[in-house]
């Protein structure tokens, strides 16, 4: 198994707290931090202030996209999962079908996943010039680190949490 990957096998429930300890964990902190970084910056115009813009519409994604998880389908999957552990039905949910929330999840990463796009763009990969401070050399650092967490996230969710979910609700009577 490749470092940071799930355990295939692990509860599905328990791979909903694993998401949430860790890749939530790491964006609810580091996205304020990333922000307050960015704002010290002295105003350059150009690729700071497109910069600014894009991490802003970033931040708002990326919090509603982990409250609608946090709040509404991971409870489901955990409800969903604790019935099958029980022998029990499925539970009521809040909505027809787990395949509703995870399909508004994924359209949620695609949008998310392209500011992403657009700062990589903006950033040349976040690579800094030769010439640039320290400050912002640091801040493309956060901008790496917080891309590669949101792509293992959405990677977890997608190849393994989704479809393993999906399938759970299925099989539940």
């Amino acid at each position: 198994m490749r470092e940071g990957a799930h355990d295939v096998e692990r509860p599905i429930d328990e791979l909903c707290q694993q998401i949430v300890a860790t890749h939530h964990a790491f964006l609810h902190r580091a996205l304020p931090i990333l922000a307050q970084d960015l704002d010290r910056l002295a105003d350059g115009g150009g690729v700071l202030a497109e910069t600014r813009t894009a991490v802003a519409e970033l931040v708002q994604q990326v919090k509603g996209h982990l409250a609608r998880e946090e709040h509404l389908l991971f409870p489901a999957l955990v409800a969903l999962a604790q019935a099958d552990r029980e022998g029990r039905s499925r539970p009521p949910l809040p909505f027809a079908t787990v395949l509703h929330p995870i399909r508004m999840m994924e359209t949620e990463q695609g949008r998310i996943d392209a500011t992403l796009a657009r700062l990589r763009a903006l950033t040349h990969e976040f690579l800094p010039e030769d010439d640039s401070s320290a400050a912002w050399r640091h801040c493309l650092s956060q901008l790496s680190a917080l891309d590669a967490n949101l792509r293992e996230h959405h990677r977890t969710e997608n190849e393994e949490l989704f479809p393993r979910a999906l399938d759970l609700e299925r099989r539940l009577p």
